[in-house]
């Protein structure tokens, strides 16, 4: 299967979970990040503000920035894959960027990548070996390779979880995956 069809397939199945099912499911994989050694250690926590669609992470982000770590999320440069992390201080007053998703209004204070301790990935899938099918940027491909030290977390509700991804070369995996049954080690 191409990886368009596959999106396509992806955003159908979540579409089916009930409002009440994506709640529950957000709570549960919230509460994974939260307890995660990777979450509770890390000083320097990169999230994202959930576009629809993806697992929102907002209360793992909102106990991140109560446990006064440094909190940042993407903050896409331009339409060709290029994004930063900037520092996020609240959960309010949000703007939106070019395609819709929110972020930090300006003026933004950008965080070298070098610094990020944790970073959670959105997806359209994963599978359990750490592979992952973003929405066809390349946003996190091109970022996560910067992130030197920083580990990656793939976020996502089991539903796309799947057996075999098609990749490229320049997929970047991921090294642990989070849904609502657990966290896990991608082999």
């Amino acid at each position: 299967m191409d990886k368009r069809s596959l999106r396509q397939e992806m955003r159908e199945k979540r579409s089916h979970l009930s409002p009440r099912e994506i709640n529950k499911y957000n709570r549960e994989i919230n509460s994974h990040i939260s307890v995660s050694r990777l979450f509770l250690e890390g000083k320097v926590i990169m999230g994202y503000l959930a576009a629809p669609g993806e697992v929102n992470i907002d209360p793992s982000l909102q106990t991140a920035l109560a446990m006064g770590k440094t909190v940042c999320v993407p903050q896409i440069l331009d339409r060709n894959g290029n994004m930063q992390a900037v520092k996020l201080t609240s959960l309010k007053k949000l703007s939106q960027d070019c395609f819709g998703i929110r972020t930090p209004g300006e003026p933004v204070e950008v965080v070298p990548p070098e610094d990020i301790d944790l970073i959670l990935v959105p997806g359209s899938c994963f599978t359990e070996h750490g592979d992952r099918l973003g929405k066809g940027k390349g946003f996190y491909d091109r970022f996560l390779p910067k992130c030197t030290k920083g580990v990656s977390m793939g976020v996502a509700n089991e539903i796309n979880v799947v057996a075999e991804l098609p990749t490229n070369s320049h997929d970047v995996k991921i090294r642990y995956l989070v849904t609502e049954k657990a966290l896990r080690v991608c082999k």
